[in-house]
C-alpha cells in the first residue's frame, strides 16, 4: 500500500486498537434505513464514482495487496505494510452515513443531508498505524504522507451533489488531530432538491498491475490507474506525481530499471485529459528523456 522514496514500514498497531481513542460515534435513530441512504447516494453519485462501485454481495475489495473493507460509520484499507482508516464522528438529526465498499482495495462514506437544517460540516478521524499526516493538495483531495515522507493514502478531491444533479460547493479541511472535515455549502440548495449527498473517497492504490514487455528496442512499461488513482491526476496533484512513479517503479518486476525517461513519460500521462488520451499508461525505455511538458503535444505518445 505504501509508495515512498524509500518504501517502508509495518503494521504497528491494528484499526481496533487505533480506533478505541476515537470518540463514540452517536448512533441516533432517526428513523431512516440503511438502504435509503445507499438508494440517495446512488441517485447523486457522479458516473465515474457511480461506475466504480462494488457489487452488492461484496463483502472487501482488493487490489494488489490492499484490501478495503467497511463497518458501521467507517471504512478501512490495510495491507502488510499498514492500515488506514476513516470513521465518522458524529450523526445528528438529518444527517445519515452510508460506507459503501468501492473497486481497487477502496471505500467511501456517502454523506446524505437530508434537510436544509441540517448540519453542513462533517467530521472524519482519520486513523493510521504509520503515523501519517493528512494534508491538503492544490486539487483540494487530501493526502496521507508518514514520518519517512511515504504516501499511505488519501482522499479523492470531494464532490457534493443535490437530488436534482446539481454539483454542491465543498471542500476539506485537516486539523492537527488527523480530523478531516467536509464543509458543503448548503446556502443556495433549493428545498426540494434534497437530499443532498457527498463523500470522503478512501483509497491507497494508484494503479492496478504493471506489466513489461521486452522488444528488440527495449522494454515497454504497461500499466493502468485505478479508478480511485484516477482521480489524482491533474496538476493541481502534482505535490505527489512521485507517488504514482514509486508505485509503479516498485511494482515492475526488476524496479531497478527505472528511470528518468520512464518517469517523465508517466508524468505526461497523469498530467491528464487532454494530454493523454490513453487509459493505459505505456512507458517506453528506449526513449530520450524529454521534460513532460515538452511531451503534451503530442499526447504523450510520440516524439
Amino acid at each position: 500500500m505504501k509508495k515512498s522514496r524509500a518504501i517502508a514500514g509495518s503494521l504497528i498497531a491494528a484499526v481496533g486498537l487505533l480506533a478505541a481513542s476515537v470518540p463514540a460515534i452517536a448512533n441516533a435513530d432517526d428513523g431512516f434505513l440503511p438502504d435509503d441512504a445507499m438508494s440517495a447516494f446512488h441517485h447523486a453519485a457522479p458516473a465515474h464514482v457511480a461506475s466504480a462501485v462494488a457489487p452488492d454481495s461484496a463483502r472487501s475489495t482488493r487490489l494488489d495487496d490492499v484490501v478495503a473493507t467497511v463497518a458501521d460509520h467507517s471504512v478501512t484499507i490495510q495491507s502488510e505494510s499498514g492500515t488506514l482508516s476513516l470513521v465518522a464522528l458524529e450523526e445528528t438529526s438529518g444527517v445519515r452515513y452510508q460506507p459503501v465498499l468501492m473497486d481497487g482495495g477502496s471505500a467511501l462514506i456517502a454523506v446524505v443531508i437530508d434537510s436544509p437544517s441540517a448540519d453542513n460540516v462533517f467530521d472524519f478521524q482519520a486513523l493510521t498505524s504509520d503515523g501519517s499526516r493528512a494534508e491538503i493538495l492544490e486539487s483540494g483531495a487530501v493526502a496521507f504522507t508518514g514520518p519517512d515522507g511515504s504516501f499511505s493514502g488519501g482522499l479523492a478531491t470531494p464532490w457534493a451533489r443535490d437530488s436534482k444533479g446539481n454539483d454542491v460547493p465543498t471542500h476539506f479541511e485537516v486539523n492537527d488531530s488527523n480530523v478531516v472535515s467536509q464543509y458543503v455549502d448548503l446556502s443556495n440548495v433549493a428545498t426540494d432538491a434534497y437530499p443532498v449527498v457527498a463523500d470522503p473517497w478512501l483509497g491507497a492504490e494508484l494503479y492496478g498491475g504493471v506489466s513489461v514487455t521486452n522488444t528488440s528496442q527495449g522494454f515497454i512499461v504497461t500499466t493502468k490507474p485505478s479508478a480511485w488513482g484516477r482521480l489524482y491526476q491533474g496538476v493541481g496533484n502534482i505535490g505527489m506525481w512521485w507517488a504514482h512513479a514509486d508505485e509503479v517503479k516498485n511494482k515492475m518486476p526488476n524496479p531497478g530499471n527505472w528511470n528518468l525517461s520512464l518517469q517523465e513519460q508517466l508524468y505526461c500521462h497523469i498530467a491528464g485529459w487532454p494530454v493523454s488520451e490513453n487509459p493505459n499508461y505505456d512507458l517506453e525505455s528506449w526513449k530520450p528523456q524529454v521534460p513532460w511538458q515538452q511531451q503534451a503535444s503530442s499526447k504523450c505518445l510520440s516524439y
